[in-house]
């Protein structure tokens, strides 16, 4: 059973023998950039840390998946990951008996900052449960397994969507949103490039950056997804989403 953690940016993942919490876009080390840009901020994975602590207390979770973008800076390796990263790895290991990671656009080298007992999974994803209560997750910027394709229900991230709303006086606000479409089997299957006979509708869910510092595209001013190639394929539809806020207001 997959729930959506209310007014945050996770998911809880139930089976008989455990619970999963899933976060997504971490971006661990954003403050480095913002401190070139000019604005000083305390360390933010602090807050993180505060967080999943909080909802891995509250509903009983021993186990952590990171859905990719673990760190920020992309192709390399900088120095403040090196301190930051390992800190909060070794912290997640305090809090969970297991903490595994599929790799981002932002990954590259994350293993040789990764404390050895955090599996590091195929940036095409992988698959969490057994029988029928299973689910595929990926980051999203490369086509999923076909196991994880196959579970006919797909957890991502990566995109930072964002929901654009103007007020009265003309001021714009954006909220990043969690957004949920039906998608078909055999058409993600061929998209993806894999000989599949599995037909039939499939669920996916885009979740939101867990750090709530970095930006987002709006949803509500594009045509279609065309962020990934799972969203950018013709096996689902903008039109035909479910888009709602970390609240849980809906908004399409």
């Amino acid at each position: 059973m997959l729930k959506i953690v209310p007014g945050d940016a996770a998911l809880i993942f139930s089976t008989a023998e455990s619970k999963t919490l899933l976060v997504s876009d971490l971006h661990l080390g954003l403050e480095k950039e913002m401190a070139k840009k000019g604005f000083r901020l305390p360390a933010y994975s602090v807050k993180m840390v505060e967080r999943v602590k909080r909802i891995a207390e509250t509903y009983g979770a021993k186990r952590l998946a990171v859905l990719g973008d673990v760190k920020h800076a992309i192709g390399k390796v900088e120095d403040i990951d090196w301190g930051v990263i390992p800190w909060f790895f070794d912290t997640m290991l305090d809090l969970f008996e297991a903490v595994e990671v599929v790799p981002g656009n932002h990954d590259g080298n994350i293993k040789a900052v990764l404390p050895p007992r955090v599996k590091l999974d195929p940036s095409q994803g992988t698959v969490l449960g057994e029988g029928k209560n299973r689910i595929g997750v990926a980051h999203g910027h490369a086509w999923p397994s076909e196991a994880a394709i196959a579970t006919r229900d797909l957890v991502i991230g990566h995109s930072h969507f964002t929901y654009e709303m103007r007020d009265s006086f003309g001021s714009r606000t954006r909220e990043s949103v969690w957004v949920t479409a039906e998608f078909d089997v055999a058409e993600l299957m061929e998209g993806a490039g894999y000989k599949s006979k599995l037909k039939g509708k499939g669920k996916l869910t885009v979740m939101p950056p867990f750090n709530r510092l970095v930006g987002g595209q709006p949803i509500n001013r594009s045509k279609s997804f065309q962020f990934g190639p799972v969203l950018s394929s013709r096996s689902l539809s903008l039109e035909r989403a479910d888009i709602f806020l970390t609240d849980g207001t809906r908004v399409t």
